[in-house]
């Protein structure tokens, strides 16, 4: 990861002409061993695009491999058996992702209060 990240900064510092590092601290891996910490992972990257203001709709983010969960390709390739294996069909995946955008959303509103004295 060091080796990757080390060659994006100096590519990107180089063509916007930019000093500096562009990632901070360390990067963090942890193994996901139960299965409902699986789909609430999934299920919580696919919604990141939503929640951060990006786009309205997760499917419209094409960096996602989320069009891949909905059986639509796109430009990325990836497994979703390990997830969809947990779903009887592809739409039952769909719900269970879009049953926490608001949720979410207000959880996103609430992390950027700040409270004064």
């Amino acid at each position: 990861m060091k080796q990757i990240t080390n060659a994006y900064t100096i590519y990107f510092n180089e063509k916007y002409d930019r000093v500096g590092g562009l990632v901070q601290g360390r990067f963090k891996a942890v193994r996901i061993e139960k299965e409902d910490v699986l789909l609430h992972v999934s299920r919580y990257i696919h919604l990141n695009p939503v929640v951060s203001g990006i786009v309205s709709n997760t499917k419209y983010y094409k960096w996602s491999s989320y069009s891949f969960y909905l059986g639509r390709g796109g430009s990325l390739s990836c497994s979703t058996d390990d997830v969809l294996s947990r779903f009887s069909k592809i739409g039952d995946y769909e719900k269970f992702v879009l049953d926490q955008k608001d949720y979410a959303l207000k959880l996103e509103k609430l992390k950027h209060l700040i409270l004064e004295d």
